[in-house]
């Protein structure tokens, strides 16, 4: 279990580094995702809320994990501030790139999305655990 975790946090850090670090910001040059997704992506109004949805996916996988191995609360928050982390190291490498930029908002939406994703079974846990007081 401990190294499914591992390996999905990985896997998910990769493609937001791939997604970010490709030289055009606009996915639906790449023709990577479908058409509707890309679409979407590259909506101006979306390209900060975009961000969020993969660290919205990891933080879920991430606090199912915390939740079934009964961690402790702390470990929620380092793990969030890990997918911070993720998020920042992604935005701090576009400013290699010509075509990219680095915008706090990328941050913000990331932190909030994972956030988010742990939410939900993190308050499930709290619930739990008050009922066996």
């Amino acid at each position: 279990m401990r190294a499914l975790f591992f390996v999905s946090l990985l896997i998910g850090a990769s493609i937001v580094f791939y997604f970010s670090w490709l030289p055009k910001p606009n996915l639906g040059t790449y023709r990577i995702l479908p058409d509707w997704l890309s679409h979407w992506t590259d909506v101006n109004d979306n390209m900060n809320v975009r961000t969020a949805v993969p660290f919205f996916i990891m933080g879920v996988s991430s606090g199912y994990w915390l939740s079934s191995t009964g961690q402790a609360w702390i470990n929620w928050f380092w793990l969030w501030l890990l997918l911070i982390a993720v998020v920042s190291i992604a935005e701090a490498g576009q400013l290699l790139l010509p075509l990219r930029h680095f915008d706090w908002g990328d941050i913000a939406w990331g932190s909030a999305g994972a956030f988010i994703g742990l939410l939900p079974l993190g308050l499930l846990r709290l619930v739990n655990h008050k009922r066996h007081w």
